[in-house]
């Protein structure tokens, strides 16, 4: 499941660093994890692997940009509106406004309820 996070983060534009290779380790048992517990399966079925792999890769790039290493991503602030007396600037996304990045990362650590429901399982 490695080498498919790795593939995962490469068409998001992101090629990570050998270095980083525990930690997405780390990040994948985390996520495969979550999913057990969630569904209640004993073992990951074949159908929830994509899941854990974008849950990883939601959490690598939060992590990367809550550490200041997501350069790849700078989001350009689109200036909205300028004056000049007194110097006032509004951006496009005011605080409290999610960023497209940001709700990228939300839905890549969210899985769709539909999809954890059909793997469900009641637990004894």
């Amino acid at each position: 499941m490695l080498e498919r996070l790795i593939e995962r983060l490469g068409e998001l534009g992101l090629a990570p660093p050998d270095e980083d290779r525990p930690l997405l380790e780390t990040l994948l048992a985390g996520a495969k994890r979550w999913v057990l517990a969630e569904s209640g399966q004993p073992k990951l079925p074949k159908g929830l692997k994509p899941v854990v792999v974008d849950m990883a890769a939601g959490e690598y790039l939060s992590f990367r940009k809550s550490v200041g290493r997501l350069e790849e991503f700078e989001e350009a602030q689109v200036v909205r509106q300028m004056s000049q007396g007194d110097t006032s600037i509004t951006y496009a996304v005011e605080f409290g406004q999610v960023s497209p990045f940001e709700g990228l990362i939300a839905k890549l650590m969210t899985p769709p309820a539909a999809v954890m429901n059909q793997w469900r399982r009641l637990r004894w």
